[in-house]
């Protein structure tokens, strides 16, 4: 995949934009918020596989099987990327596996907002019944719009590395 540089942006606005993606200050903000959205989404999921299960199985896009099988895996790639992304442990790899999860639960999302199916907990961050307002709860167009926009942040963390040389320099970086 190659990154975003010098190369076919020869106007000044879009290499100001490329090089504030390439801010090293915006890519530690934006990795430690993906990334912590994640650990955080996965704690809960965790502590309650059971709870968990039900709601994927509710989701209709797996069997039994299937469902209870995601429910245990789902959550520690969830802790395990996220966790990698905040550090700064393979951060584009942990980026890229979390906008691949993302692109997934795109799609399930629209799977079950096409078929009509009424999901009250999409089981995002909580297995719990929370008391929030139903435009928050269970999967639609916020849930979509949530998920684009940190799909945007892993795609900007991918296709856009930190610059390493001092002074705004853009220095092309190896893939």
């Amino acid at each position: 995949m190659a990154s975003l540089d010098r190369r076919g942006l020869p106007d000044p606005v879009g290499l100001r934009a490329v090089s504030f993606l390439r801010n090293p200050v915006f890519q530690l903000v934006l990795r430690i918020a993906l990334g912590g959205f994640f650990v955080y989404a996965s704690l809960d999921k965790i502590a309650n596989p059971a709870a968990f299960a039900k709601i994927v199985y509710q989701w209709q896009v797996f069997g039994p099987v299937p469902s209870n099988l995601v429910a245990i895996v789902l959550p520690w790639v969830e802790l395990l990327s996220g966790a990698a992304l905040i550090v700064g442990l393979w951060k584009r790899e942990a980026a890229l596996v979390i906008a691949l999860m993302l692109v997934v639960f795109l799609g399930a999302a629209g799977s079950v907002m096409a078929r009509g199916i009424d999901v009250e907990n999409c089981g995002c961050t909580s297995v719990s019944k929370s008391a929030e307002p139903s435009f928050f709860k269970g999967v639609g167009w916020f849930l979509v719009g949530r998920n684009l926009l940190m799909l945007a942040a892993a795609v900007v963390l991918i296709a856009a590395p930190p610059r390493t040389e001092e002074k705004g320099a853009m220095a092309a970086q190896p893939v």
